[in-house]
């Protein structure tokens, strides 16, 4: 059984990898980074070199101590491979790599997520009118926005879930287009509209 303080020593060990772990996956966008290094979990590893020429078969660590860490780096790039193969990458190439990544990342536009403004059927005329000038607001910044009618309770009326609807396309008309036709469901009404 471990002391306290060799327990507390584990748990912060564990938070570290942890976290180095979370750092390491949103450099790579999200994808698992291939293993380097120390995290390469074999002994004995199939060496490529730089310029791609198979070595042939090697202990790792007599390999990560003969190769200049300061330039290159060893990389596991088939870890399906008996013995599993490891090649040599310079670390400015692997950075320019990573830095063109984070660059196409940030470049690719993120697609808006529509907005849901949701309120039930039986919404009082101040606070739909609330909910509508919030609407405008997004509309007006060229975002899609969904509005949801509800039924809640037992007085569910499809004619005033349509009839406030209605109200609503009415008083949003000036301000967007609708982007798919009113949905009329048994608990619920729902409209798609896209700011001009």
């Amino acid at each position: 059984m471990l002391s306290g303080k060799a327990l507390l020593q584990q748990k912060i060990q564990e938070r570290i990898k942890e976290r180095l772990d979370k750092v390491r996956k949103e450099d790579s966008g999200g994808q698992e980074r291939a293993a380097r290094d120390e995290e390469i979990k074999s002994a004995i590893i199939t060496l490529i070199s730089e310029e791609g020429v198979v070595l042939g078969a090697h202990p790792l660590a007599k390999v990560l101590h003969e190769m200049d860490r300061a330039q290159n780096t060893l990389v596991l790039v088939d870890p399906q491979q008996d013995p599993p193969a490891c090649r040599v990458f310079s670390r400015k190439l692997i950075y320019e790599r990573e830095r063109l990544a984070r660059k196409q990342r940030k470049a690719t536009p993120k697609q808006p997520r529509p907005q849901t403004i949701v309120l039930t059927e039986s919404i009082g005329v101040h606070d739909l009118q609330i909910k509508i000038n919030r609407a405008q607001e997004m509309l007006a910044k060229g975002k899609r926005v969904t509005m949801v009618i509800e039924s809640k309770g037992r007085q569910r009326s499809s004619e005033k879930r349509a009839e406030v609807g209605a109200s609503i396309m009415k008083q949003l008309a000036q301000h967007a287009s609708v982007c798919a036709p009113p949905v009329l469901e048994p608990n619920s009404w729902s409209v798609a509209l896209q700011g001009k």
